[in-house]
């Protein structure tokens, strides 16, 4: 019998947390996991690319994102539940905020507090409508 080491990855069971910071031209994404932060990037704003970066980097884990509730409403949600990622909506509102984080606002301080926040349980996600609920609010 020939023993191999495979040098895959493999994450099975570990959970990720990925606060992310929505725009129309680029999202700051956080990657948390065990309560530490991993890795903090720009990138472009598509569902699949982030599902595909989860999957090349950190395959077989368990993906849990958020983001909060603005202009772009629910369509990014609708699209990474379908790709294997849960995903929360979040008030703004509604994030515990540290003093710091509050007087020096950017774009990844936002993207960090939010994958701290879910990692922690204490964000609360916001009603999502089915899609049929949204078309009929829109008229």
């Amino acid at each position: 019998m020939v023993r191999r080491e495979s040098k895959q990855l493999d994450f099975e069971g570990q959970a990720f947390h990925i606060g992310f910071d929505v725009h129309k031209k680029d999202w700051k994404v956080t990657i948390r996991s065990g309560h530490m932060e991993l890795k903090t990037f720009s990138m472009n704003p598509h569902p699949a690319e982030l599902a595909g970066y989860m999957r090349r980097h950190y395959p077989g884990g368990e993906y849990h994102s958020v983001y909060e509730a603005g202009y772009c409403g629910y369509w990014i949600h609708r699209k990474l539940e379908k790709l294997g990622i849960r995903t929360m909506v979040v008030n703004p509102a509604d994030v515990p905020t540290k003093h710091k984080e509050k007087t020096d606002k950017s774009d990844p301080i936002d993207s960090r507090k939010l994958s701290r926040e879910l990692e922690n349980g204490s964000l609360e996600g916001v009603y999502i409508p089915t899609e049929a609920t949204q078309s009929i609010r829109s008229y």
